[in-house]
């Protein structure tokens, strides 16, 4: 047990360049605290792998599936058939980031809400940290100014200075935000060097932040972690989905063009560039989910369609019976989850291109099991999301070297996440602690610092502690 727990997230830290850097001395302060002295263990992250749905885990000990929150953009076919609403569509880039909070399934708790004298800085989910949440109004300010003047290095020497400042409050509980790598890492690509000096960069303000609670005579009783949300890859090529929908008279409604509503058959909400949901509509208006069999009435090639892009790498569906099917060029799989069981059926070659799983395994023996490949976790994940209302009919999954958003963002990115392949997948999670080293998921983070602070763990949640995982 101890004292205070401080998380820093690096946004977009990617698990191997991490482990590159290391190698090669040049982040000598994270080696000497976390390597050396600690643990640095790699973790899956949450499907979709994007800034905001993939904070949820560490903040709640839930997947977005669980939360209610699938992505960064989201469609409520049953809200947006009723009419009016400010609940019927979501994009949590800009403004309405700060509905995010707000539109967690109201059941789950935030660690602000769990643990008296807890802290947030540039986090977008802070629920419960009312004054305590630092940088409540001026997060958007900081984004947007670096934004325009493309010095995000800023922000991550405000989000160091405001975290050394929280100190003086005697925080239990801190969750910092540093966004540099993720934000150069879109506008160049992830191993670009304009990236990795922000690696060096954030080595130096960890080390600060180490400093400064040792001059306190803390370091002993403080639970240092430092994790990231997502790992990226290189864009080279862009693909339209709403040219693609169009073409196959189906048009779709999309941001930012959300006051084009008229003659809508189908709706398109990217995340992370690496992955989108797609919503249809039905004969009978846009309530209740499209199955693959009622998908197949409205436009029956539409998955071989897909599949013959070379963008699109996985597409998923919703069959009947709960099941969720997914496909790819290499063949295809129909998943169930049960409570603790996951059934995993391929049919012809496997989807993931896995060898052979048991039929019926936990997921803990999934993620054992598939943890090393092209897709680890991948199962679980993907049938995990799609128990949330607000997901798609179709979920998409962007091959590696393409984004599934063409002509929005400004400046262009060349760098994208959000998809089920391990270059978005996989994670750093390091710690000052000795802990279990096995595979982990990103959201076994929380209930693992709930015991550390001697908290009760709510009984809802999806991670499960580190150091009780089950291993077979």
């Amino acid at each position: 047990m101890r004292k205070r727990v401080i998380t820093i997230l690096a946004d977009g830290m990617r698990d191997d360049l991490l482990s590159e850097e290391l190698a090669k001395g040049n982040l000598p302060d994270i080696s000497r605290y976390f390597v050396e002295s600690g643990t640095k263990l790699s973790a899956v992250t949450s499907f979709p792998s994007t800034t905001g749905p993939a904070y949820l885990p560490f903040l709640t000990g839930c997947l977005p599936g669980t939360c209610n929150v699938p992505g960064i953009r989201w469609f409520d076919k049953e809200k947006y058939n009723a009419g009016f609403s400010m609940h019927r569509y979501r994009s949590y880039v800009g403004l309405e980031s700060f509905y995010m909070t707000s539109d967690i399934s109201p059941h789950i708790k935030t660690m602000f809400e769990l643990v008296p004298k807890s802290y947030s800085i540039f986090n977008p989910i802070a629920r419960g940290a009312g004054n305590r949440n630092e940088t409540r109004i001026s997060r958007i300010w900081y984004w947007y100014y670096a934004h325009l003047t493309d010095r995000w290095q800023f922000v991550d020497a405000a989000a160091s200075q405001k975290l050394r400042a929280v100190l003086e409050k005697d925080p239990r509980y801190v969750f910092a935000v540093f966004p540099a790598i993720d934000e150069y890492s879109h506008f160049t690509h992830p191993a670009h060097e304009r990236v990795l000096s922000q690696y060096r960069a954030f080595d130096a303000h960890v080390g600060a932040i180490v400093d400064a609670v040792s001059r306190k005579g803390w370091l002993e009783e403080t639970a240092f972690f430092i994790v990231s949300d997502h790992g990226l890859s290189k864009t080279d090529r862009h693909f339209c989905v709403n040219e693609f929908l169009e073409k196959r008279g189906l048009p779709a409604f999309f941001y930012p063009k959300i006051f084009d509503k008229q003659g809508k058959l189908s709706a398109n909400m990217v995340s992370g560039n690496g992955m989108t949901h797609l919503y249809f509509k039905k004969s009978e208006g846009w309530a209740g989910r499209t199955s693959i069999e009622e998908l197949d009435k409205i436009s029956p090639s539409i998955i071989d369609d897909l599949l013959a892009e070379e963008a699109i790498d996985l597409v998923a569906a919703r069959g009947n019976e709960n099941s969720i099917h997914v496909f790819s060029r290499k063949g295809s799989a129909k998943i169930n989850l049960d409570g603790e069981r996951l059934r995993y059926e391929p049919i012809g070659g496997d989807p993931f291109g896995y060898k052979a799983l048991p039929v019926e395994m936990s997921p803990e023996f999934s993620l054992a099991r598939t943890f090393d490949s092209d897709y680890p976790d991948a199962p679980f994940q993907i049938v995990h999301l799609m128990t949330s209302l607000r997901a798609g009919d179709v979920v998409l999954s962007a091959t590696p070297g393409y984004d599934l958003r063409l002509g929005y963002e400004h400046p262009e990115h060349f760098g994208s996440h959000g998809s089920l392949h391990k270059s978005h997948m996989r994670v750093p999670v390091l710690t000052n602690l000795k802990l279990k080293d096995t595979p982990i998921r990103t959201v076994d983070v929380f209930p693992t610092q709930l015991q550390i602070l001697g908290c009760d763990l709510p009984d809802y949640i999806d991670g499960k502690p580190i150091s009780a995982r089950i291993s077979t």
